[in-house]
């Protein structure tokens, strides 16, 4: 058995998909930031004030783990609060430093591609919700 993230099927027999839900804002969102900071500098500790800052990160960030671990993967180098500034603009703030391919280096940059797989009549109908 293993255990594998993607944001594509694998299409392999015996594949099960699990739906990763948004974590709850004040608690497990949190204390994921929290484990992940903490790989990248292990003497990453939440104190009151910036406990309250995670928590912004957070809802800001909709409670997603992945959005969430990739916010966490910036501390030591930007601080909880300059994390917390750039988070305005979280498109850019996430970007990815990995090489690879366009789409997949910013959240931008994977909605744009998918903007751009649609046909226009499709663009023209989204636009209007």
């Amino acid at each position: 058995m293993f255990l594998v993230t993607s944001r594509e099927l694998l299409r392999v027999a015996g594949e099960v998909v699990l739906q990763v839900e948004p974590l709850p804002i004040g608690g497990d969102a949190v204390d994921l930031f929290e484990l992940r900071a903490r790989s990248r500098m292990p003497d990453f500790a939440l104190t009151p004030a910036r406990r309250a800052e995670v928590v912004e990160i957070a809802r800001l960030l909709d409670g997603l783990p992945l959005a969430i671990e990739l916010a966490a993967a910036r501390i030591g180098l930007l601080t909880v609060e300059q994390l917390l500034a750039r988070m305005r603009d979280r498109f850019t703030a996430l970007a990815s430093s990995r090489t690879g391919g366009s789409r997949q280096s910013t959240l931008r940059a994977a909605i744009d591609w998918s903007w751009n797989l649609l046909p226009p009549w499709e663009q023209a109908a989204l636009a209007e919700c």
